[in-house]
């Protein structure tokens, strides 16, 4: 009896330190199993690691805050600092948004995407990520000096090429706030209407091309015409293969054509953007605060400027507006379904635009809500 307790004594006591170092190699071996980088490709083509989801965004264009709208409840909440272009946003949007997260008011601002990046700026915000526009254009040594301040940088696309980059923009996003479930439900569906359209267009006479006359930023102020060009909201009317005319802007996703070149291109469509912002420029007012009555009037004024009357589209009542605010965020999919619609009125004669704003609005934090079209 002696000797055995004794030999259950010593086991116990040798098998002791053998738990000690199994447990402490399994503590150790924990964090590396828990653990997992982000990694990102961005649309710039560079790979960018982060150690966890990021939580403070500092955006050089404030549509993104719309875009992350379709990925949390609180797009405001991830704002480091943003550049305060109301204009961009959407006076009527921005209003929506700022009632319901008052603190989008007092985030710090940053530089907008279309003026020279303030790195001390930057850093004073304290954010844990940048994402710029692809047409952004910092310097290589500001982007390496907020490498080395523990600041990487993501560029992402709604702007210049929307139709290839729009749905991969959005997966960054997710992917960069842990919201990748969120993403990729909104990416499905837009994915599926994509899918729609393009099926019935490969179906359609490719010789009955019809010519697309787009006015952005249409104005009886300003000179005529802003156009898409081969970029921007140029692609989309390339994907429901229209003609845009303004595809003489080789290389560019926007720019300026003669009206008298729009003439000469006989437009069987014509397509004219603006909204709350064009105000005070003689622009097409359309949006949830104006009546039919007054986007008719504005309309009625733009066609009214001289030689807008020899149009094909404008003899044939073929006249449409967008809101520009539907563009360069997720909602551009309602400007892609309505450019389908307007170029090709048979083959979609049954493409409810309005069931897929709902649809979209049921991802949205802050729904899209009144009139941004019309015919």
């Amino acid at each position: 009896m002696p000797n055995t307790k004794l030999s259950t004594k010593t086991h116990s006591i040798a098998c002791k330190p053998i738990a000690a170092i199994a447990s402490l190699l399994i503590a150790l071996a924990l964090p590396q199993f828990a653990h997992a980088d982000i990694i990102i490709n961005d649309l710039k083509g560079r790979t960018v690691t982060l150690e966890k989801p990021a939580s403070r965004l500092l955006v050089d264009d404030g549509r993104l805050i719309l875009a992350l709208s379709f990925l949390t409840d609180d797009p405001v909440r991830l704002i480091a600092a943003w550049p305060h272009d109301v204009d961009r946003f959407g006076r009527e949007l921005y209003a929506t948004y700022q009632q319901k997260f008052p603190a989008i008011e007092t985030l710090p601002k940053s530089t907008s995407n279309a003026q020279d990046m303030l790195v001390e700026q930057v850093m004073a915000a304290k954010p844990d990520l940048v994402v710029l526009s692809l047409y952004s254009h910092p310097a290589e040594q500001q982007i390496e000096q907020l490498h080395q301040a523990g600041i990487p940088v993501v560029f992402i696309d709604f702007v210049v090429d929307p139709a290839a980059n729009s749905d991969q923009s959005l997966a960054i996003l997710g992917r960069i706030i842990g919201r990748e479930a969120a993403a990729a439900k909104v990416i499905s569906f837009r994915k599926q209407q994509k899918s729609l359209i393009a099926e019935r267009i490969a179906g359609a006479n490719p010789s009955n091309k019809p010519a697309v006359f787009m006015e952005t930023h249409a104005s009886t102020q300003e000179p005529c015409c802003n156009s898409p060009g081969t970029g921007n909201v140029g692609k989309f009317i390339d994907f429901v293969d229209a003609r845009n005319i303004g595809d003489v802007l080789v290389g560019r996703p926007f720019g300026q054509i003669s009206l008298e070149y729009a003439i000469a291109s006989k437009p069987d469509v014509y397509i004219a953007t603006g909204g709350e912002y064009m105000a005070s420029r003689g622009g097409l007012l359309i949006g949830p605060r104006y009546s039919a009555e007054e986007t008719h009037d504005s309309m009625a004024q733009l066609l009214a400027r001289t030689g807008f009357s020899a149009l094909p589209a404008v003899e044939k009542g073929t006249v449409h507006g967008l809101s520009q605010q539907i563009f360069n965020s997720p909602l551009d999919l309602l400007a892609l379904e309505l450019i389908a619609k307007w170029t090709h009125p048979q083959l979609f004669a049954d493409l409810d635009i309005e069931a897929a704003r709902q649809t979209l609005n049921g991802f949205m934090a802050v729904p899209l809500t009144g009139t941004y079209w019309t015919n």
